[in-house]
């Protein structure tokens, strides 16, 4: 009978271990580069602050339980239940872009996130506005931000699968024109098992001759040949995610030899079913086998998390030394898509800081 009461101090100490971290993670400076915008769900928060009658959004769209599905269907049905109502047209407009970017750097500052990687790609704010009036209106916000707050940031543009290779191919060259506007890199994203590399190879292409940063999500969904393709076929210099790198030693090998950089988003993946919990997460693993390996929030409205909680998570649980979370960080700074001098500073600047005890 004293199990379970020995159980509960255990999980008790675990959590206050973790809110200890949290303390001290919060202090030093970080990087982060999977940090998606997530507009549908920052405007819906808007338009229910400003509303004079927030019950107007208060309709649920909950299409279905997330947890009844497997696979890539489980983040649909997550993002549906995560907007929990229906956006009007005129909620996207430039002025609320500016905002909810606001948000969400004044979000990542408050983290002690020195650099971070914004993720754009909502089709709606692309209809409403045009790629370049999306980025312009972000980068209004992270002029402010800068210049407030210190948080330097960069933009990349999200190529959805599912919309298909042509439509990539026209947001490409629209992105490549923004470099102006902080665009750094893109992003190919979307259902991994039906929507193969090869079918947005010219896509990519274009963006590298343009000086466009590469990354792509793979090993999410699917094992880990969707890694080998993505770098082959499309020369990703990160991959999105990538836990199931660790099926396959020869992978392991050849990321840490050619520093291909795995985004590790660990709530994202627990909740999505791809890993049980943040103990039996593969984080270790790849750490051991000399991977670089970063930690971001993924979604944080979505997920209800932040850098230093993700960080806190797995240095409470899979008990990370200092000096491990400092190897965190500087993969971080290490991929970021930016000049390489630019990216040295960067690295100095989190590495001479007091690591997290």
């Amino acid at each position: 009978m004293a199990a379970p009461a020995a159980d509960g101090r255990r999980m008790a100490r675990g959590a206050a271990c973790i809110m200890s971290a949290m303390v001290s993670l919060r202090l030093i400076p970080k990087v982060e580069l999977h940090l998606h915008l997530e507009t549908s769900l920052r405007l819906r928060r808007l338009a229910e602050y400003d509303h004079p009658d927030r019950r107007a959004y208060s309709e649920p769209h909950l299409i279905a339980d997330p947890g009844a599905f497997t696979g890539y269907d489980r983040l649909r049905r997550l993002r549906y239940a995560g907007r929990a109502g229906r956006i009007p047209d005129e909620v996207y407009t430039a002025e609320n872009i500016t905002r909810i970017t606001g948000d969400l750097l004044t979000a990542a500052a408050a983290q002690n996130v020195r650099y971070v990687e914004v993720r754009v790609g909502g089709r709606r704010g692309f209809a409403a506005l045009g790629v370049r009036g999306m980025l312009e209106a972000m980068a209004r916000a992270a002029e402010d931000a800068e210049r407030r707050n210190g948080i330097r940031s960069g933009f990349l543009v999200t190529l959805v699968r599912e919309r298909g290779p042509e439509e990539a191919e026209a947001i490409v060259g629209e992105a490549a024109a923004c470099r102006d506007l902080r665009v750094v890199g893109i992003d190919l994203a979307g259902d991994e098992a039906n929507y193969p590399p090869a079918m947005f190879m010219r896509a990519v292409e274009r963006a590298r001759q343009a000086g466009l940063g590469i990354t792509v999500h793979a090993g999410e969904f699917t094992g880990p040949t969707s890694i080998w393709i993505a770098i082959h076929q499309l020369g990703a210099q990160r991959i999105g995610h990538g836990i199931r790198a660790v099926e396959d030693p020869e992978l392991l090998t050849y990321l840490r030899d050619h520093r291909v950089t795995l985004e590790i988003c660990p709530s994202s993946n627990i909740r999505l079913g791809l890993a049980p919990s943040v103990a039996e997460h593969p984080l270790r693993a790849l750490l051991a086998a000399g991977v670089p390996v970063t930690v971001n929030s993924d979604d944080p409205v979505l997920l209800d998390t932040d850098i230093t909680r993700e960080l806190a998570s797995v240095q409470g649980t899979l008990g990370l030394s200092a000096e491990e979370i400092t190897t965190l960080i500087r993969a971080a700074a290490r991929a970021a898509f930016l000049p390489q001098a630019v990216r040295r500073a960067l690295e100095d600047e989190v590495t001479q800081a007091p690591a997290a005890s």
